[in-house]
């Protein structure tokens, strides 16, 4: 990661913050304590003899402990059971390119959740990835070229994430589309497909903004549902986006928000959808995102039913129980999902909205295409429709026909 010269004159020890820690003899009920009186702090140092051993994740420690009888059986047992062992730990004389190398190869673990600051292997606080990345953007802001460089690099590590996704849908799906556009060098879109026993899992959200605010959101939500992944299973899409939504808010400190507890009001709009193979059904969670299905046997292509709220917005409540809907799945259905950057683009005589009406009849009116042929015909539509106008947002869409 190229960063600005004056940058490499600073160390990471500039990014510390003095914050609460415990021994491997605190409890688990200490540990809840401290999380209730610091509700800013994201992680928890463990120390033995004031050498860091791990980090106690707050978010997935709330979630463990709100389990069933997990109070009875973990109270009193030492807070090491809900440890991170490999947290990122840096000696705070490390310079700034140092530190950002280490980040991006840990991966988004430590921009959302943060790291350990050492000064001869004792430790001296944490520093938090969301402040690395605002410290290195400030300092960037002042030399394009090199903005230019390190937008390049982001764009890679973006892509690189997602074409995991992409190669995984190569190896599942038979007829199916992909189209991601971010608008800049790189965007807030972002999509995960997994295969998992008896279906498949597929994710696709439109984070807040675009650019390099909308793909650090895309990094933030990327934890979030490996995280989500981690507590529930793949066939409960609702449940998957409730715990997307608390992750977030907690990340963004968006919990409780109030002028001196939150400057941001960020999240994004999503869909999770499972198909069963197995048994020929699909289920989905959809928050505010546009999703389309053509049955085999209809004239006209319907929309999928969403909920009205964001996940991780400051007027989403923490504890928001999305809404779970099933279909069954006969052959020839066609599924398309998109999001509002090709809804909203505007264009045409009245330089109004393409809107969702004309997704449907595309889709109708090219029933008999392949899916790879009926996406170029919705990316030559929009183009047409958009003539001169400049781009509005990202634009992505994934389809596919049982």
């Amino acid at each position: 990661m190229d960063i600005p010269l004056s940058s490499r004159q600073l160390s990471a020890g500039i990014l510390r913050l003095a914050v609460p820690h415990v021994t491997p003899d605190a409890n688990n009920v200490q540990v809840m304590s401290l999380f209730n009186e610091h509700t800013s702090l994201i992680g928890l140092p463990v120390l033995e003899n004031n050498r860091p051993i791990g980090m106690i994740n707050r978010h997935i420690f709330l979630s463990q402990m709100s389990r069933p009888f997990f109070h009875e059986l973990y109270d009193q047992k030492s807070c090491i059971a809900f440890m991170d062992k490999n947290p990122l730990i840096v000696d705070a004389d490390s310079g700034l390119e140092y530190l950002s190398e280490r980040v991006i190869e840990t991966g988004d673990k430590a921009v959302t959740e943060g790291f350990i600051l050492t000064q001869q292997g004792q430790y001296i606080g944490i520093g938090l990835g969301i402040d690395l990345i605002r410290t290195v953007s400030d300092l960037q802001a002042r030399q394009h070229l090199q903005i230019m460089q390190s937008l390049e690099y982001a764009r890679i590590i973006q892509e690189s994430m997602l074409s995991r996704s992409r190669n995984t849908i190569e190896k599942t799906l038979d007829d199916w589309c992909l189209h991601w556009h971010p608008r800049d060098c790189v965007g807030g879109d972002i999509y995960a497909f997994q295969r998992v026993e008896n279906g498949w899992l597929m994710v696709l959200a439109d984070c807040t903004g675009h650019g390099v605010p909308g793909a650090f959101m895309t990094f933030i939500f990327s934890s979030a549902l490996e995280k989500a992944l981690s507590l529930a299973p793949a066939n409960a899409p609702e449940q998957l986006l409730s715990l997307i939504n608390q992750h977030i808010k907690q990340t963004l400190s968006q919990v409780h928000p109030s002028a001196d507890r939150s400057q941001s009001n960020d999240g994004c709009d999503a869909i999770i959808l499972f198909v069963d193979t197995q048994n020929e059904q699909v289920s989905w969670a959809s928050a505010r995102m546009h999703a389309f299905v053509l049955r085999q046997e209809a004239d006209s292509a319907t929309t999928l039913e969403s909920c009205r709220k964001g996940v991780g917005y400051t007027d989403t409540p923490v504890d928001y129980q999305w809404q779970r809907y099933q279909a069954p799945l006969r052959r020839g259905d066609t599924f398309l999902i998109v999001s509002d950057g090709a809804t909203d683009q505007p264009g045409g005589p009245r330089n109004v909205m393409f809107g969702k009406k004309r997704i449907q009849s595309l889709l109708a009116q090219n029933r008999t295409l392949s899916m790879p042929a009926l996406s170029d015909a919705l990316l030559a539509a929009l183009k047409a429709w958009q003539g001169q106008q400049a781009s509005r947002d990202d634009m992505t869409w994934f389809g596919f026909r049982w």
